[in-house]
C-alpha cells in the first residue's frame, strides 16, 4: 500500500492514508496515524522524517520548496558562494545535512553548464549558456538585499535575467535533489541534464511552503505498522535560519564566503549557527503523545557530512535563533518544542471514514508526563480526533493584478461542517494559493513545479469574503493560481484554479545584466558595460527625455541581446558602434 502524507504547513497530499482491513473493524490497521507538532519562528528551512528503530530512515514527512522543489542545495556554483537563497547560484550543503545525509539517498552534483573554465568561481551572469529563469534572481547588493529581499521581495524580471540551469558533473554527487519546477527550455542554452532534474526529484508529495512563522504548525502523516515491528521510531526535525550568528558562530562575509573578486559588491553572507535537530522516540503502537523541551545536536556548518554533534554551549537556546528557531509552547496540556501523537495499532481507534464514529480512544491526560496512554473520550484533551472527509472547493475566486510584481487573489471559504465527535474537523487549518509562470491551465500534476504561498487560518473566516495579496512574481507574464484549503486534520478542498496576466514594469529598479553591451562584450563587469551603466544612472536618469530612453531600452534590448550574446558577427558590430559611447562615458561620467 502506498503511504500518503499531510500536512497543514505546506505538504501537498494524496489522501488520508490511515487505512483498516476491511475484514472488520477491530482487526490491525495496516498503517499508524501520527500528529507532529511544533512552533518555528519565520524563515526558516525545515525537513521532518521518521526513522525506525535501528536508525534506517523509513519515510519523508515534510520539507520547505526551497531545498525540496527549487533545488537550493544542488546548484551550480561553488557551496559558499556570498550569494542569497534566492539567487541561482552556491549551492546550499550547509542547509539540512543531516536529513540530506539520513535519507541515504543521491543525486549527480550539479555544476555550470557554461564550459569557460573562468567562469566555474564566478557569479558573473554566464550568458552564453542562460536560459529564461522562473523563480530565482541575480545576486544582490547587501543594499539591495535589505530593500528588495525583505521588504518587497523583487527581483529582476526575467526579461532581463537569465541563468545557468547546470548539467550534471561526472562521477560527482551530491546528497541534495536538482530543482523541479522548470518547464520549457531553450535548444544550445540548457543542457539535456537540465531536462531530467524533475524526473530525479521525488520530493513533490513532502514540498510545501516555509510555514509563516510564531504560530503552531500541524502535520499528519500515516507510517507502515511494518515499521513498527523491530520497536520504537524516531520522528526527526531539522531546522536552520541563514546568518543565525552569535559570539561562537560568527562569520565574516569577506573572509568565510567565497567572494567573486569581479563581483565583490554583490552578494549577502548566510553562514551562522549550524542546522539543529529536535527527535521524538515513541512506541507509535502504543496511542499517546510524546514531546521533547531540549534539542538532540546539530549539524556540520559546512555540510561536510550527517553527523549529530551533541548540545554544547555553543548554540543559542533564547532569542529565535539557535536551539529556539522551534518556540517552547503548550497544548492540550503538554508543554513542548517538538512533539507526537500517535493513534496506535490497537482495535479501539476510530474509523476514519466515517466522521461520525465515536468509539475513539485518547491518552490520558497526565500533563506532566511526555508520555501517556490510558483510554479517555478525545474530546477532553483535544488530541486524536481526527478522520478523513472531502472538502467543497474555495467559492467565487477572482485573480487581479494592478503592480508587476503582486497578484490579488480573492475567494471564500465555504463554512466548515462540524462534527461533534471530532471537532477538530470543523477547524479550518491553513489555505494554500499555488502560483505558476505558465500558459497552462494549473492541474493536480502541475504543482511540483508550482511556488505555494501558506496563509494561516487566523486571516480566513470561513464564509466571508478573503483576499490575499500575492508578490514574488514578475511583469508582463501570465501565472496560473490555484487555491485550496486544509481543516486541521489535513483533509484538503478541491483545487479551483485562474489566471492572471501582470501589467509591465515601468521602471526597473534592479536591472538584469543581459542586455546590448553586456552581451557584445561577454561579462557586465567589462569597463564599457560599467561606464554605460554610470551614464545611465547619473546622466540619463536625471533627465526626463533620459529615463524615457532608459525604460524603452529595459522593454526592448533583451531579445536582441540574447541574438547578439550568440553571434560573433553581431556581438563585433555592436562593439562598433557602441565602444566610441562607452570611451565617451568613461571619460564625461561623474566618478
Amino acid at each position: 500500500m502506498q503511504r500518503n502524507v499531510l500536512t497543514s504547513t505546506g505538504l501537498l497530499t494524496l489522501g488520508l492514508a490511515y487505512c483498516l482491513s476491511a475484514s472488520a473493524s477491530a482487526a490491525e490497521p495496516e498503517e499508524v496515524l501520527l500528529e507532529i507538532h511544533y512552533k518555528p519562528v519565520p524563515n526558516l528551512q525545515i525537513a521532518v522524517w521518521v526513522e525506525d528503530a535501528n536508525g534506517k530512515f523509513v519515510q519523508d514527512v515534510f520539507v520547505t520548496q526551497a531545498t525540496g522543489k527549487l533545488g537550493i542545495g544542488n546548484r551550480p556554483g561553488i557551496w559558499n558562494f556570498l550569494s542569497s537563497w534566492r539567487a541561482p547560484y552556491g549551492p546550499r550543503v550547509s542547509t539540512l545535512p543531516i536529513w540530506a545525509h539520513r535519507r541515504g539517498k543521491t543525486y549527480p552534483k550539479i555544476v555550470f553548464f557554461d564550459d569557460d573554465a573562468s567562469d566555474q568561481d564566478s557569479l558573473g551572469w554566464h550568458e552564453n549558456s542562460s536560459s529564461a529563469e522562473t523563480y530565482h534572481c541575480r545576486p544582490l547588493t547587501p543594499e539591495e538585499h535589505a530593500v528588495i529581499s525583505v521588504d518587497s521581495m523583487t527581483c529582476p524580471s526575467p526579461a532581463t535575467f537569465q541563468s545557468d540551469k547546470g548539467r550534471f558533473s561526472a562521477g560527482e554527487l551530491s546528497h541534495y535533489p536538482p530543482r523541479n519546477d522548470l518547464l520549457t527550455f531553450e535548444v544550445g542554452q540548457d543542457s539535456d541534464d537540465a531536462m531530467t532534474y524533475s524526473s530525479l526529484n521525488e520530493l513533490d508529495a513532502f514540498t510545501g511552503a516555509t510555514p509563516p512563522g510564531n504560530a503552531a504548525e500541524f502535520l499528519i502523516t500515516s507510517v507502515a505498522a511494518s515499521a513498527l515491528t523491530a520497536g520504537p521510531i524516531t520522528v526527526w526535525i531539522e531546522v536552520n535560519l541563514e546568518d543565525d550568528q552569535n559570539g561562537s558562530w560568527s562569520f565574516s562575509r569577506e573572509d568565510d564566503h567565497f567572494v567573486d573578486p569581479k563581483l565583490a559588491a554583490y552578494g549577502v553572507g548566510y553562514l551562522g549557527q549550524p542546522s539543529v535537530v529536535y527527535k521524538v522516540e515513541l512506541d507509535a503502537r502504543d496511542k499517546g503523545f510524546s514531546g521533547v523541551e531540549d534539542y538532540a545536536g546539530y549539524g556540520d556548518w559546512n555540510g561536510d557530512s550527517g553527523a549529530v554533534h551533541g548540545p554544547d554551549g555553543t548554540i543559542d537556546t533564547s532569542g529565535g535563533g539557535g536551539a529556539d528557531r522551534l518556540q517552547l509552547y503548550s497544548l492540550n496540556g503538554e508543554t513542548f518544542r517538538f512533539g507526537v501523537y500517535s493513534y496506535g495499532t490497537g482495535p479501539d481507534g476510530p474509523d476514519p471514514t466515517d466522521p461520525t464514529d465515536p468509539t475513539d480512544t485518547d491518552p490520558t491526560s497526565d500533563p506532566t508526563s511526555s508520555t501517556t496512554g490510558d483510554d479517555t473520550d478525545p474530546t477532553d484533551d483535544g488530541w486524536g480526533s481526527c478522520q478523513q472527509r472531502t472538502l467543497a472547493p474555495v467559492e467565487d475566486l477572482t485573480i487581479d493584478s494592478e503592480t508587476f510584481d503582486e497578484a490579488v487573489v480573492s475567494f471564500t471559504v465555504p463554512p466548515l461542517p462540524e462534527v461533534e465527535s471530532s471537532p477538530t474537523l470543523g477547524e479550518l487549518s491553513r489555505v494554500r494559493i499555488y502560483h505558476l509562470n505558465s500558459q497552462m491551465t494549473l492541474t493536480e500534476d502541475m504543482l511540483g513545479a508550482a511556488v505555494e504561498t501558506a496563509i494561516a487560518a487566523d486571516v480566513v473566516v470561513p464564509g466571508e469574503r478573503t483576499t490575499v495579496t500575492v508578490d514574488k512574481l514578475w511583469g508582463n507574464f501570465t501565472y496560473q493560481f490555484g487555491v485550496r484549503y486544509e481543516d486541521k486534520c489535513a483533509n484538503k478542498s478541491e483545487l479551483s484554479t485562474g489566471t492572471v496576466h501582470t501589467p509591465a514594469q515601468q521602471f526597473q529598479q534592479v536591472e538584469g545584466f543581459c542586455f546590448m553591451a553586456t552581451a557584445a562584450y561577454g561579462a557586465p563587469w567589462q569597463y564599457e558595460v560599467t561606464a554605460l551603466r554610470v551614464f545611465r544612472d547619473v546622466v540619463l536618469r536625471s533627465h526626463p527625455l533620459g529615463g524615457e530612453l532608459v525604460r524603452f531600452y529595459y522593454a526592448y534590448s533583451p531579445p536582441l541581446a540574447r541574438a547578439v550574446q550568440r553571434q560573433p558577427v553581431l556581438r563585433d558590430m555592436v562593439r562598433t558602434v557602441v565602444q566610441p559611447v562607452a570611451d565617451l562615458a568613461r571619460l564625461t561620467a561623474p566618478r
